[in-house]
């Protein structure tokens, strides 16, 4: 039997500006960032399946962060202590190309990367420190 109801609560989607500009800064963190050439090429043969697949691969878990950050608005009607995009967004990116050099080329779990997202929310909202700790010394 078929059913016509969403299989997920419909909530606010991700709005196609705030997700054209995510998706950039995305980009930054996860090729951009650092100005490291060699890095880009390791990141790049590390998931070995082209540049815009990894773009499209990753862009994929903006509805992820864009649900999290909309549920604490509208729980807590908090102000941004900083630059959302700069502080969450761009570090994402980062995660991403850190656990694919990590990793064997393999991006994320989606749990591992919510858990991820809502370790960054929290310290961009200052909830926990910030602790950075290199994908290679934590695998």
């Amino acid at each position: 039997m078929m059913s016509a109801a969403p299989k997920t609560p419909p909530g606010i989607p991700l709005p196609i500006e705030v997700a054209a500009i995510w998706g950039a800064f995305l980009y930054e963190g996860l090729l951009a960032h650092i100005p490291d050439h060699q890095r880009v090429q390791a990141v790049l043969d590390a998931w070995g399946q082209g540049c815009i697949e990894l773009v499209i691969a990753t862009t994929l878990h903006l509805p992820e962060l864009w649900e999290q950050i909309s549920h604490k608005w509208e729980a807590e009607d908090t102000d941004f202590p900083g630059v959302f995009e700069y502080e969450v967004v761009s570090p994402l990116g980062e995660y991403f190309a850190d656990y694919l050099l990590s990793h064997q080329g393999k991006l994320p779990t989606k749990e591992a990367v919510a858990t991820e997202i809502a370790r960054l929310i929290d310290a961009f909202f200052g909830e926990k420190p910030l602790v950075v700790v290199p994908m290679s010394k934590a695998s």
